[in-house]
């Protein structure tokens, strides 16, 4: 059992930075709505939220849109690597790029066969597809190209062998239609299975949770409401 705690808040002020005097109508609306511009406030996202999150779990972290998905992504995140001795293998998919001026079958590496399957595994198994560069890709097309690369750095580079290889997806999917979007969850979570992966992903599309399957379900409310499921009913029981 590995059990992070999360805990999140900011300060805020309506006036934001001291250098820049607030506008006529910002000093309207503070009047209509009785703000006072010189005055901060505490905004809590999470207070003492915890997840007991293992090597190999899927976890989907989902609600609106400017809810705290993001920062508990990168907490999350964060808290798993620093707990692990030699900090695992991260890959984020934010940070994937691909060579735009080189086919997509080359970017993927190792034997052929497996390349043809982690593209596949991403939502790109069109030979017309393949043989593209990648700049004449679509935006959904290269959303995935980027999720395939982010698969093919985990899969088959880790050298030496970490103790956990962990893939970071924020808005996980959010780009591609919902059809495609759910075939995608599906592949990842089989590949998660046959390989031992840990995934952390979030999206504000609730869609996916069927397909992907996620051993631990967060579902994030406006303020610091926060409901957290468990597919394994021993853990449900035992998480405060």
């Amino acid at each position: 059992m590995a059990l992070y705690t999360i805990n999140q808040k900011f300060q805020a002020a309506p006036r934001g930075r001291a250098d820049r005097p607030p506008t006529d109508r910002m000093i309207q609306v503070a009047e209509m709505f009785g703000i006072g511009l010189d005055e901060s406030y505490e905004v809590a996202l999470y207070r003492d939220l915890a997840l007991d999150v293992r090597g190999g779990d899927v976890v989907y972290v989902t609600g609106p849109s400017g809810s705290g998905k993001s920062v508990l992504l990168a907490r999350l995140a964060r808290a798993v690597r620093d707990a692990l001795p030699d900090g695992g293998h991260v890959v984020d998919l934010a940070a994937v790029r691909a060579r735009d001026d080189r086919p997509v079958i080359d970017l993927v590496g190792g034997p052929l066969e497996g390349a043809l399957r982690l593209l596949s595994a991403a939502g790109l198994a069109d030979a017309f597809l393949l043989l593209r560069r990648a700049r004449e890709l679509s935006d959904g097309q290269r959303y995935r190209l980027r999720l395939a690369l982010a698969l093919d750095a985990l899969l088959t580079h880790p050298s030496p062998r970490p103790t956990l290889r962990l893939l970071v997806a924020d808005e996980f999917c959010s780009t591609l239609d919902r059809l495609c979007a759910r075939a995608v969850a599906y592949r990842v979570r089989r590949l998660a299975d046959a390989h031992g992966l840990t995934v952390l992903a979030a999206s504000a599309h609730d869609d996916l949770v069927e397909d992907l399957a996620p051993d631990v379900l967060v579902v994030k409310h406006a303020g610091d409401r926060v409901e957290v499921h468990y597919a394994d009913a021993a853990r449900r029981g035992a998480t405060p």
